[in-house]
């Protein structure tokens, strides 16, 4: 356990400029850009006298009614969540990125070798590997997210504020304000699952590629599937083609973007609606229902088998 704690720690401390910089930076950017555009919008409504119902307002305070500030602060505290989707899609990409080239950089630059004089198994690297892709890093990512997405709804509510709207008590009072970071943290046991098919193969190809990784993760398996699908279009051969997209390429290459599930495996809204009215959140009811979908199971026996691989390959690479 503590070989596997240190491990973790060097996979941190060598990716520390995307799992911890990237999305701090990209965060900060993102609020600081927020800001100005909402504060420009208060002043830009400020400054214009509208006529409305033949008489002359100016400001927020005048533009909105109180059913409609109620409405609009009920929408903040249920959606605020939503403004750390742009820095969840950038951990995709950092974690697609480290995956792919976790096994394959250090059979490049030799480091391997001097890895591999340490007492440690190569099944507990790899697996070090996948404990930082899909259980650390998104929680990294999780709680940068969340204090962006806590700092733009109080700039909503201090720019709402300037325009003669006080709206903080009616936040600070909402259960959904604190509720709803939790709500996200609780989709984690399904993205771990969901995730390893495409952790799997990027973690073996990183394994077995002798150059150009990317090549054969990305490019190889979409000209793969396009050449079929084409040949199938021309010369009517009547397959479905379909699954082959969703299931495999989806899975294998998408799978690592979090509610990719929502898309790549929709499942019956009757079910849905009724974990709804168990209390469940519209996220958690369509996230927690993939534990009843044999997509999901499948992946992860994929997804293992492709990790036992990744391990079996990295015993045995020479790389001459």
């Amino acid at each position: 356990m503590n070989t596997m704690k240190w491990l973790i720690k060097r996979e941190l401390w060598e990716h520390k400029s995307g799992f911890f910089w990237a999305p701090i930076v990209f965060g900060g950017v993102m609020t600081v850009l927020f800001a100005l555009l909402a504060f420009m919008g208060v002043a830009k409504i400020g400054s214009k006298n509208m006529r409305i119902n033949g008489q002359e307002v100016t400001g927020l305070s005048n533009l909105m009614s109180p059913e409609t500030v109620d409405a609009v602060v009920t929408q903040m505290v249920n959606g605020y969540m939503g403004f750390s989707m742009p820095l969840l899609a950038l951990f995709s990409f950092v974690t697609f990125y480290v995956c792919l080239g976790a096994l394959f950089d250090e059979r490049k630059d030799r480091s391997v070798l001097f890895w591999k004089s340490l007492p440690v198994s190569d099944t507990e690297t790899v697996l070090s590997k996948v404990v930082v892709a899909i259980g650390v890093a998104p929680l990294i990512a999780l709680a940068v997210a969340t204090i962006v997405s806590l700092c733009m709804l109080l700039l909503t509510a201090i720019a709402a504020a300037a325009g003669g709207v006080n709206v903080f008590g009616k936040i600070l009072g909402s259960s959904a304000l604190y509720v709803a970071p939790f709500q996200v943290a609780a989709v984690m046991p399904v993205y771990i699952l969901w995730a390893l098919p495409s952790v799997g193969w990027l973690l073996m190809v990183s394994a077995w590629a002798r150059a150009k990784p990317l090549l054969w993760a990305v490019v190889a398996p979409l000209l793969t599937a396009g050449l079929i699908s084409w040949f199938n279009s021309m010369f009517e051969f009547g397959l479905r083609t379909d699954w082959m997209w969703n299931d495999i390429i989806g899975r294998g290459l998408l799978s690592i973007v979090p509610g990719s599930w929502i898309a790549l495996n929709p499942l019956d809204g009757q079910h849905i609606a009724g974990l709804k009215e168990a209390g469940m959140g519209p996220l958690l009811a369509q996230s927690w229902q993939q534990f009843g979908a044999a997509n999901l199971w499948i992946g992860v026996v994929a997804g293992v088998a492709m990790i036992y691989a990744a391990i079996r390959l990295r015993r045995w690479r020479d790389e001459g």
